[in-house]
């Protein structure tokens, strides 16, 4: 296995390292073979602007028929992908950039599984850039409890995010080592647009029904339900749900009548059976992972209910309630991945268990939530305008001296 990963790797950098870089060539990718996030609205918004760049996205199979036409389709991780990322003027994705970081019990091994990785990207001259995936209330890399990264190495990349907050937590994971600025979140752009009901269409939700949105984040302490997780990242919490009560007090404190989509983190969702759910819960639960663009469930969704998952940053830009269940807080916030700093002091209540929940609900004051949530996008220095996509283009425009 280990013999298999290097021969790869080395292979990769021979391909890197011969074939030219050609211009107005463009290569996405996001979560690693996702048609998703912002790489996507990137490449539609490039699209837009100069319809003559070629835009190459390496996507899985599975994901290959979400990918507009106009755009060329290659499997990730192939041999042809590999040589498309080589040979591209620009490189955009939702992660590190090719970042590679080692570790210090790793020793040797590591150390030259980064080293081959980052000396792939080193001395070309091509530019990679990466979005990253939210605003870190997670602790992540070097700052999670138990990692001990002892740090990165990194070609040619460029690092854009959507608030001072993050960029400055991004300095410190990455060793200070990759530059940045602070431009918006692409994906949040359609967060501004009044089209929820052309939304709801495209994924296939009711229109006329209310929609909360139930989107808990991965546990990864330990091992469950086929290795991952996926009763305490999301099904623990759904059975300590009473269904009826719950849609009772939305109907008398937001008015309608309400549905719940539950849009599971993609580590699990391929291990969710919906067919189950669906028959427990009496169509009460609509599937959220159907579609791979949480951006769009997010303007749909009229409630956000989550624990620790980043869409609630980018939640706030519509202005509507937003709700924390954690009931396993204490073990999270101690044991497992920890906080960047206490979850009590958002805008959001917090609820540890079912009854807290509906008391919560019940107490809510849309008035102070409006005030707190811009009080908090102002602490964390947001800048998104619903511009974000094309002030992001424009500005690689003029790094690479387009006209």
């Amino acid at each position: 296995m280990i013999k298999e990963y290097f021969v790869k790797l080395i292979k990769g950098l021979l391909v890197n390292h011969t074939t030219p870089t050609v211009k107005k060539r463009w290569v996405f990718t996001s979560f690693g073979g996702h048609y998703s996030d912002n790489p996507k609205y990137l490449s539609l918004k490039l699209h837009e602007l100069d319809p003559s760049i070629e835009i190459i996205w390496l996507v899985n199979k599975e994901y290959m028929s979400d990918v507009p036409s106009f755009f060329r389709v290659v499997e990730f991780g192939t041999d042809e992908a590999i040589k498309y990322a080589a040979s591209a003027e620009v490189i955009i994705d939702n992660v590190y950039g090719n970042a590679a970081f080692f570790k210090k019990r790793n020793g040797i091994v590591d150390n030259l599984k980064s080293f081959l990785l980052s000396i792939i990207y080193i001395n070309r001259k091509q530019r990679i850039y990466t979005t990253w995936h939210g605003t870190p209330l997670k602790r992540m890399g070097r700052d999670q409890i138990g990692n001990d990264i002892t740090g990165v190495r990194c070609g040619n990349i460029r690092m854009i995010l959507g608030n001072r907050f993050t960029m400055k937590k991004m300095r410190h994971i990455t060793f200070n080592k990759i530059p940045m600025k602070v431009m918006g979140t692409p994906r949040n752009d359609i967060l501004f647009l009044n089209k929820r009901d052309e939304y709801c269409d495209l994924l296939d939700l009711p229109r006329d029904k209310r929609i909360i949105l139930f989107a808990p984040t991965f546990r990864n302490d330990g091992k469950d339900t086929q290795g991952k997780n996926i009763d305490r990242s999301g099904l623990d919490q759904l059975n300590s749900f009473d269904f009826d009560r719950l849609f009772s007090l939305l109907n008398i404190k937001f008015g309608g009548d309400w549905v719940m989509v539950c849009r599971f983190h993609y580590h699990v969702a391929e291990l969710v059976d919906w067919e189950s759910l669906n028959k427990k819960y009496n169509g009460r639960i609509i599937n959220g992972n159907a579609y791979d663009d949480m951006a769009q469930y997010l303007l749909c969704a009229d409630i956000l209910l989550t624990d620790a998952s980043s869409c609630m940053f980018d939640y706030v830009l519509t202005g509507k309630p937003c709700f924390i269940y954690f009931p396993d807080i204490a073990n999270y916030e101690r044991k497992e991945r920890g906080f960047y700093f206490p979850i009590n002091i958002l805008p959001f209540s917090t609820s540890v268990n079912f009854k807290e929940l509906l008391s919560n609900i019940s107490s809510f004051d849309n008035k102070r939530y409006l005030k707190e949530i811009n009080m908090l996008m102002k602490r964390l220095g947001y800048c998104e305008d619903g511009n974000a996509s094309e002030r992001i283009i424009r500005q690689i425009f003029k790094d690479l001296k387009y006209k």
